[in-house]
């Protein structure tokens, strides 16, 4: 996989080609990610039955660390091509029309290729019987978890660079990057997406895009199992603000890239809880990115301590609530 290895030009005077063509890049990212993927699941399951035996008792450690070092590396693969797709999504110049026409025509297709939906809908209509026969019906493609994915993290793509229009300059980058960060520390932890991963873990499931790989017993890698859609959708957010208004798109990329990597460390912090909110790393890898970028006013100034101080009095009151 590869990215522009910096924000001006080549040795030649160009912009890198991905920057140029950003269609046929994106198109290329897809393809990179499904196969990756697929392969990867492939080469994942063979090992795990070759070395079952080795698996388990007694367990060798040279086995398990082995497998666990390729889950890690091909999930790292992965994520690094899914966020080089955002990224090209982001580069495409398209208008308003095309981009709700994109995300209608994702809104469609999505359902198709995650048939979950129609299972979960089913039973909150009260048709649970009729929901389940529709999602197993739709659910005959070869590879359709992949599929899906891919579906989710381009919807999400075009989603965030449409809601990024409303970021009229690069210095909101900071309240919009500490709001969402803020707001997804409160769901996950106390809101709705606790609610959600507790009573419908399959909901959760089917917005998320899942690794590629799956693990055997006994065999640990610091992956991210799950990437919610929410994440897409803000680091499309920031890829989008970060071009629009001249910041570090790449950058900001491999930043969020690096983070999205240690994140999973994290769930060692907060074992049994209802997950980890990627977004405050996110936003923090977007901020780091392009801070040279930002400027603000004395009286800006001021006012971002101000509401500063507010959200934190909101995310204390919440704690204080739901801990009584």
């Amino acid at each position: 996989m590869s990215a522009d290895s910096a924000e001006g030009r080549t040795g030649n005077g160009q912009a890198p080609w991905s920057r140029r063509r950003p269609k046929q890049a994106a198109a290329l990212y897809v393809v990179a990610y499904i196969a990756v993927a697929a392969l990867g699941g492939w080469l994942v399951a063979a090992l795990g039955a070759a070395l079952a035996p080795y698996l388990a008792e007694p367990v060798s450690a040279a086995a398990v660390l082995g497998l666990g070092l390729v889950v890690t590396v091909i999930a790292a693969v992965v994520l690094g091509l899914s966020l080089l797709l955002v990224l090209s999504i982001c580069r495409i110049r398209t208008d308003v029309s095309k981009e709700v026409i994109a995300i209608l025509c994702l809104s469609v297709l999505f359902p198709l290729t995650r048939p979950s939906v129609f299972a979960f809908l089913g039973r909150w209509v009260g048709l649970p019987e009729a929901g389940a026969r529709v999602a197993e019906a739709l659910s005959v493609l070869p590879g359709q978890l992949l599929i899906g994915n891919t579906v989710l993290i381009v919807w999400a793509a075009f989603l965030g660079k449409l809601v990024s229009r409303i970021i009229k300059e690069g210095n909101l980058l900071v309240p919009v990057a500490v709001v969402a960060a803020v707001a997804d520390v409160i769901t996950v932890f106390w809101g709705i997406v606790k609610h959600v991963t507790e009573t419908a873990p399959e909901v959760a499931e089917t917005f998320s895009a899942a690794a590629p790989v799956e693990l055997p017993e006994g065999v640990y890698a610091p992956i991210l199992a799950f990437v919610g859609i929410g994440d897409f959708l803000f680091l499309s957010l920031f890829f989008a603000v970060a071009i629009r208004y001249a910041m570090r798109p790449v950058k900001t990329l491999w930043a969020s890239y690096v983070v999205m990597l240690v994140a999973p460390l994290g769930f060692w912090f907060v074992p049994g809880g209802p997950g980890l909110p990627g977004l405050p790393f996110i936003a923090a890898a977007a901020l780091w990115a392009n801070w040279r970028h930002i400027r603000f006013n004395p009286e800006e100034k001021r006012a971002l301590a101000v509401a500063a101080a507010l959200v934190a009095a909101v995310v204390a009151a919440v704690w204080v609530v739901f801990h009584r």
